[in-house]
């Protein structure tokens, strides 16, 4: 006899059914080794009873939980491949068959990042669910094609999905508190993907109260999490900081993947108070999510290192898959700035044309914030005396959008675009540093931005004569091809004079540096 009452049990189907229940009780209170343990025995005692539905539902659950509690993609897909053949002996459509369907759109939306095989998983989940009338299914299919169709870039058309599959689950027809509580975070994470802010606040207010009336703790997390990003976008760090401290806090042992979204939902709030050792450390702890290589490459950039900076958003930006819109837009946002910043303005205008047409197809009125990303880079690769007219542009949808961050620095950049007796100047760069100032953005962080507005002290002195005559072809607005042709030198060496011009005059864009030279008497 051993230890386990499992496997002393007599009834080796009935056993397995047992180890489904215990491995769903350890899914809840966030035992990953517990869950984990329980459900591949039930895996084991199904295939013992040559009962292969059953192995395949503990195969599928395996599959996401794999994922969930961080055991990697390879063993995720490796489980449901095993769910997919057991399934080949089942000669009619049964509901195990969807399942498997909805956490294969469940893996390609969180783990790989594909949002077109998730919309195809999740509509045939749905078509399951509503074939053999099983509801829970059908709404979870729904659900996650609607989150889908909102990150490949339609989000009107994947909100409306999502609204229909949510008021389902709060109206009670959802059975399954996993499932209806999922489907309500993935609203949220729409309305927060699109930053459609207030939306994401009053959807985070609902699902907190769900959650705590049916003790749902680690959706509650997850929830959390979502609005205390939503409160970081809009300005309320103090907020922010708190519900991010306590999530980690309760969150120390656990393995979801939960907990990294909110470490690096700190380090870009550290990120973006000018705490940038901070940012950096708490970033390395997630070095390979999309994010976290983001959230480097600002500070990079931060710290004046922009072609370091750019040559990782580069191969970022190799990787990210065409479907994968919202995501891709925002690799796109910090692929101008670091292109640009570097010198490489050929790749930085492809980069903002790009997410031109991302913002576009979206719709300003759906995102706003995408509109106001697209603005901000047509500024940045505009010519001197197209600048100005796209920074306020920005400035105006930052605002629209309630992303006040967003909305200083674009403030700044317009200041920078303008002459340096333009009245509007100073006061762009007043009103920026009093809304980062009230925000708690502090010490190198704000300098560092001022600095962005006016040469220090000697830089442009340090400008060689080959740097002066690029800067004149810059301000002519020649791109770097043709600066390379009217002086007979490769594209490369002038895109390193650029870079040089940029880094000593303290500018984020060529027409920053334009202005900076005009300044101090150097064009």
């Amino acid at each position: 006899m051993t230890d386990d009452p499992v496997r002393d049990a007599g009834d080796p189907v009935g056993d397995a059914a047992a180890s489904e229940d215990i491995a769903q009780a350890k899914w809840w209170l966030d035992d990953a080794a517990g869950c984990l343990s329980a459900r591949e025995r039930a895996y084991r005692l199904y295939r013992a009873a040559g009962d292969d539905r059953g192995a395949a539902r503990a195969a599928v659950a395996l599959g996401y939980d794999a994922a969930l509690f961080g055991e990697g993609v390879s063993v995720a897909q490796g489980w449901l491949s095993r769910a997919r053949e057991l399934l080949r002996s089942q000669t009619d459509t049964v509901p195990e068959h969807g399942w498997l369907a909805a956490r294969e759109a469940e893996l390609a939306l969180n783990v790989t990042h594909q949002p077109d095989i998730a919309v195809e998983a999740g509509t045939r989940a749905a078509e399951i669910g509503a074939q053999l009338g099983v509801v829970d299914l059908e709404f979870v299919g729904h659900a996650l094609a609607g989150l889908a169709v909102v990150r490949r870039g339609e989000p009107a058309d994947g909100l409306r999905v999502l609204n229909e599959s949510v008021a389902a689950a709060l109206a009670g027809e959802v059975s399954d508190p996993m499932w209806m509580g999922k489907i309500c975070c993935w609203l949220v994470a729409a309305c927060y993907e699109t930053q459609d802010l207030s939306r994401a606040l009053e959807w985070c207010a609902r699902v907190e109260r769900v959650c705590r009336e049916r003790g749902l703790m680690p959706l509650f997390d997850v929830c959390r999490i979502m609005y205390a990003s939503v409160q970081l976008d809009s300005g309320e760090w103090v907020d922010a900081e708190h519900q991010l401290l306590a999530v980690l806090d309760r969150m120390q042992t656990s393995r979801r993947g939960s907990r990294v979204d909110a470490v690096i939902a700190l380090g870009e709030l550290r990120r973006r108070q000018g705490r940038l050792d901070e940012a950096e450390n708490l970033f390395a702890r997630a070095e390979f999510d999309v994010r976290a290589i983001l959230g480097r490459a600002l500070i990079l950039m931060d710290r004046g290192q922009a072609p370091l900076a750019w040559a990782q958003v580069d191969a970022l930006l190799s990787r990210i898959d065409e479907s994968d819109t919202l995501v891709r837009a925002r690799v796109l946002r910090a692929a101008t700035r670091c292109a640009n910043a570097s010198g490489d303005t050929e790749r930085a205008a492809t980069a903002a044309r790009e997410l031109a047409v991302i913002a576009v197809i979206a719709g300003s009125v759906a995102t706003p914030s995408l509109a106001a990303h697209a603005a901000e880079a047509a500024a940045i690769v505009a010519s001197p005396d197209l600048a100005a007219a796209s920074w306020r542009r920005a400035v105006r949808l930052f605002h629209d959008a309630g992303l006040p961050f967003d909305e200083a620095e674009a403030r700044l950049g317009l200041a920078s675009s303008l002459p340096p007796a333009h009245p509007e100047a100073q006061a762009q760069s007043d009103i920026a540093e009093r809304v980062l100032a009230n925000l708690g953005v502090v010490g190198r962080t704000t300098t560092h931005r001022t600095d962005r507005l006016r040469p220090l002290d000697g830089r442009a002195d340090q400008l060689s004569s080959r740097e002066r005559e690029v800067l004149r072809l810059v301000a002519d607005g020649m791109t770097n091809t043709q600066i390379s042709e009217n002086l007979g030198v490769s594209p490369h060496t002038v895109h390193r004079h650029v870079a040089n011009i940029l880094t000593k005059l303290g500018a984020p864009t060529r027409a920053a540096a334009v202005s900076s030279a005009e300044r101090s008497g150097q064009l």
